[in-house]
């Protein structure tokens, strides 16, 4: 279907280091859940992907979404955080779907995008080839530094705080809608 109508393909990466122990790993994979249905209504592949020091876990794009939500279920926090890795699976990942009308990497995180030089040069070089970024971050801090990399003039970056992250993960499902062609 989603060759057919258009829309893309759309990998989902959250952070499961250890500061998301307990209520905020509980929202933010609740968050993720509808965002992987809204994705998957809006015609893309979806793929998800945990995230701490290095890749937790990670289910490719699918159409059939059932595997990622399962991945979801199995999410735990543990670990540090390193965006850099992340990425570079996620290039890999969307390098092999170049003539999809749209490849979009959302990301969530609680802390910074660390190590940050790596990390803009490598959206540097994954924007220039048109991949999108949707982000969000919890807190002000992360929320500024997620900022950074964002591709679109979001202004909802900022989580304000765990009682907002379930619906501002599911909200970065948004900036897919209108992309891709609808089912007439």
């Amino acid at each position: 279907m989603q060759a057919k109508y258009g829309g893309g393909t759309v990998i989902l990466c959250i952070d499961v280091s250890g500061s998301m122990h307990g209520r905020p790993l509980t929202e933010a994979v609740r968050g993720a859940r509808t965002f992987v249905a809204e994705a998957t209504q809006a015609y893309y592949k979806v793929g998800v992907l945990l995230w701490n020091h290095e890749v937790v876990d990670f289910e490719e794009p699918a159409e059939d979404v059932k595997r990622a939500l399962r991945l979801l279920d199995r999410a735990h926090a543990r670990g540090g955080n390193d965006l850099l890795v992340t990425l570079e699976r996620c290039h890999k990942v969307l390098d092999r779907v170049k003539d999809d009308p749209d490849r979009v990497v959302a990301i969530f995180g609680d802390g910074d995008i660390s190590p940050k030089s790596e990390v803009l040069a490598k959206v540097a070089r994954m924007k220039a080839e048109n991949i999108r970024f949707v982000t969000r971050g919890l807190g002000y801090e992360a929320g500024r530094e997620f900022a950074e990399i964002s591709s679109d003039e979001d202004t909802d970056v900022e989580v304000g705080g765990v009682d907002d992250l379930a619906e501002s993960i599911a909200g970065m499902a948004t900036a897919l809608k209108g992309r891709g062609r609808r089912k007439k």
